[in-house]
């Protein structure tokens, strides 16, 4: 892998991470305005975040195995055959999800380890 790629891959993590925390914010504004108890808010939210993010991840590198490629061939009667290339190229878009997830994981540690 090039070090275009690992530039790319972490402004593209960098990105998503500052877009959802920028939404928890504005739900978090939305939330005390509306007196709703936020005790432990981001530490949650992070949490339930985290988990999404590594279902996505998973279910992007896993629509490229074999046994996922054999199963739509059959449903849809297609000649899609599976290929190493079109594993890795699966594994690259899950690469981006389940860094993030990580990245994620560690912040949701870190916020209730401070009881934000």
């Amino acid at each position: 892998m090039s070090e275009s790629y690992w530039q790319k891959l972490l402004i593209w993590v960098f990105k998503a991470n500052l877009a959802i925390w920028a939404i928890n914010a504005l739900i978090f504004g939305i939330l005390i305005l509306a007196n709703f108890d936020v005790s432990n808010y981001f530490a949650k939210i992070s949490l339930l975040e985290t988990g999404i993010c590594f279902l996505v991840g998973g279910a992007i590198a896993f629509s490229g195995s074999a046994s996922t490629t054999k199963a739509k061939e059959q449903i849809r009667k297609t000649d899609e055959q599976w290929s190493i290339e079109n594993l890795k190229t699966r594994e690259k878009r899950a690469n981006k999800y389940l860094i993030l997830a990580g990245i994620l994981l560690i912040e949701c540690l870190i916020v209730s380890l401070f009881g934000i």
